[in-house]
């Protein structure tokens, strides 16, 4: 029994040196996900029919598969690589495992200007990821001002305490403003839940740009943000600005939240299994970490979004309902886990 376990180990650590090979499987299997989303739906479509009907306008199942399913694969994709990296930088500047955007109050401030915007301006679609970053942006500042220490370093208990605080206060705004304008009230309903259902190419179009320019910046400062995981005399004994590279984390971390927030409504526990599980495999450094979380990322959302739009067909489930009844159980486990 011992030597069993031994080799299990021997071939996880062997495993964990080899980020490549999970590369390649996160990878190989979101190409897979994705081609299975195309085929399965209310519509079948068959396998060998997929190339003709997107490239051939004329194909009866051209419209299906380039208007409604392709727009809506690329957007989960997305989305999921923008939270899960969202959550990992979150994690890295708090330096607490159980911090997510979307359970410590940061995508509910999205979700409360987003939801201002779609009120005060709903012929401004493309201002929405404006909107959404200002009220991410002043959840994050509230939060900092409410669960920094006085030594001036984050206090991992205060930063859950004072995210649920601020959770439960969006969530409330967003209950008034469904009271106010019940006349959207299934739109708005839609939102706070989170869903992809009606994703268009216009929404991808508001998302690319924001989520590619906060991964992106993420991984040219893999070096930095592997550099704030040590305690702050050491980062700055090296010549690292601690404090302000953890506010510039913690904005591209609200940068990429409020991306999702704004196409995807309030869509949550992302941020927190994609990150976690990605560590237990290869290990806390950021130039393996934040790669294999965007691949994690889109894959789960794009998973659960299928299996959202498949499992009662032709009803569909929200995907953030499918995800929290994921995400709830995992965060009680490692709540328990980390802090006992």
């Amino acid at each position: 029994m011992t030597r069993s376990w031994r080799d299990l180990r021997t071939r996880y650590l062997r495993l964990r040196e080899r980020p490549a090979f999970w590369a390649l499987l996160l990878s190989t299997a979101c190409l897979a996900a994705a081609a299975h989303a195309l085929t399965a739906g209310a519509v079948a479509v068959p396998f060998a029919e997929l190339g003709p009907a997107l490239l051939d306008r004329e194909h009866p199942f051209h419209s299906v598969l380039f208007d409604v399913r392709l727009p809506r694969i690329v957007g989960a994709v997305l989305v999921g690589a923008a939270l899960a990296c969202a959550g990992a930088l979150m994690q890295t500047v708090v330096r607490n495992p159980l911090a997510d955007p979307g359970l410590i109050g940061v995508s509910a401030g999205a979700g409360v200007a987003v939801v201002l915007a779609i009120v005060l301006a709903p012929a401004a679609p493309f201002a929405l990821p404006v909107f959404a970053f200002g009220g991410a942006s002043i959840a994050l500042a509230v939060l900092v001002a409410s669960a920094w220490s006085r030594a001036r370093t984050p206090a991992p208990l205060r930063i859950i305490l004072a995210g649920v605080a601020l959770q439960a206060l969006g969530l409330g705004l967003l209950a008034i403003l469904q009271f106010f304008f019940a006349d959207r009230a299934p739109a708005f309903v839609a939102f706070v839940v989170g869903s992809l259902n009606g994703l268009s190419w216009r929404e991808v179009g508001i998302l690319v740009g924001p989520t590619l320019i906060g991964i992106g910046a993420a991984l040219l400062a893999m070096r930095t943000l592997n550099l704030l995981l040590l305690d702050d005399a050491t980062a700055g004994g090296v010549g690292l600005p601690v404090r302000t590279a953890r506010l510039a984390a913690s904005f591209l971390s609200a940068l990429l939240a409020a991306a999702a927030v704004s196409v995807a409504g309030l869509v949550a526990f992302v941020g927190l299994i994609v990150p976690n599980g990605v560590r237990l495999l290869t290990g806390p450094d950021h130039r393996v970490l934040l790669p294999l979380t965007a691949l994690g990322g889109a894959l789960l959302v794009l998973c659960a979004d299928t299996l959202g739009r498949t499992v009662v067909a032709p009803l569909e489930l929200p995907v953030g309902a499918l995800l929290a009844l994921i995400g709830g159980p995992y965060f009680l486990v490692l709540l328990r886990w980390k802090l006992t």
